[in-house]
């Protein structure tokens, strides 16, 4: 085995052990691994996905928002309620946006094959919204909803947050 070949493989079971260990957090209480504050980011790389659930009732137009869940194997109550809470309340809210095909919901399990790239994408680290703005089959732009692991314990203040998020998305006002 030559140099690279080795180097690459030390750092998938480095990454493997981390993953495990995060993992074990989770597990516990995802409160463990959660982040005091979550930068906002921006950014333009394309996201191809193989979803765990998908909500999807028109074709494609020009410009879409998706609305990403992303989860890994390990889930608390905690996780069962930000993927819960925020689905309603989109499924809800926006049946008419979600009908035209102007707006996706997707859950992702990041831990499956061929999702991995999603935590380099978008800087993940444990469960989180991510709203993604498409021109075009492409995406231009993305936010990532960074208070719903401060106010999910408050589930009509994370409604209301999923809601305004998502409304100001869909009226040209994301970032």
């Amino acid at each position: 085995m030559n140099l690279q070949a080795r180097l690459r493989r030390n750092i998938q079971v480095g990454m493997a052990i981390v993953s495990f260990a995060v993992m074990g957090l989770m597990a516990n209480g995802c409160q463990a691994a959660q982040p005091k504050s979550q930068p906002k980011v921006s950014a333009s790389k394309p996201a191809s996905v193989i979803a765990a659930d998908s909500t999807k009732i028109a074709p494609q137009t020009s410009e879409k928002i998706i609305v990403y869940y992303f989860l890994g194997n390990a889930r608390c109550p905690t996780c069962f309620k930000l993927e819960s809470f925020a689905k309603s309340e989109i499924e809800t809210d926006f049946a008419d946006a979600i009908k035209s095909g102007k707006l996706e919901w997707k859950t992702v399990n990041v831990e499956n094959k061929g999702n991995e790239h999603f935590n380099n994408d978008y800087k993940l680290y444990t469960k989180s919204i991510i709203v993604s703005i498409q021109k075009d089959n492409k995406e231009s732009s993305w936010k990532n909803l960074d208070k719903i692991w401060q106010i999910v314990q408050d589930e009509s203040k994370y409604r209301q947050y999923i809601k305004n998020e998502v409304k100001a998305c869909l009226d040209g006002k994301c970032l």
